[in-house]
């Protein structure tokens, strides 16, 4: 399966992570993800995830137009699968190519929330990332079963890029 991902205002991440070769990382664990979560299921030929960088004042916009938040946040996904009820149903086997969706993260609170609890940026960025991909494949946390489930997978997926490194 060949994985695009298609990243936008990376200049703002580069003004906090100075690894150039951080993004080719996210496009690695993005690919890691995607086969380990949809090999089995799916014969999708090529898959896409849009990934977006924004400042505070583009994200507090976000987060309270769809979630009703005033304030900035770390990362928003809008998968494109989601039925109604939350369930991910992606579309026919026969489809070549999908979108998954899009994922939406502001470096500057994802930085504050390292420096918060005493984590390299990186890593809070890896973390928060593999968060957004995994609501776009339908993962949440609003059960304590939901939430060990996803947690666990975000561990497990932090700790493939971490070996990879």
């Amino acid at each position: 399966m060949e994985v695009r991902l298609d990243i936008k205002g990376e200049e703002l991440l580069e003004r906090v992570i100075r690894k150039p070769v951080f993004l080719q990382e996210l496009e690695k664990l993005t690919a890691k993800v995607l086969e380990e979560e949809l090999e089995e299921k799916h014969d999708i030929k090529s898959i896409e995830v849009s990934l977006t960088f924004v400042e505070p004042d583009e994200m507090l916009e976000l987060n309270e137009q769809y979630r009703g938040i005033d304030e900035p946040t770390d990362v928003l996904s809008f998968p494109l699968w989601e039925e109604e009820d939350g369930r991910f149903l992606l579309p026919s086997k026969d489809w070549d190519e999908v979108a998954l969706g899009d994922i939406v993260i502001c470096p500057r609170v994802v930085i504050d929330f390292a420096r918060a609890s005493e984590k390299e940026p990186e890593e809070e960025i890896v973390l928060i990332y593999i968060h957004g991909l995994l609501h776009l494949l339908g993962y949440d946390h609003t059960t304590e079963e939901q939430e060990a489930i996803m947690w666990k997978k975000q561990e497990e997926y932090q700790n493939y890029i971490k070996g990879g490194r």
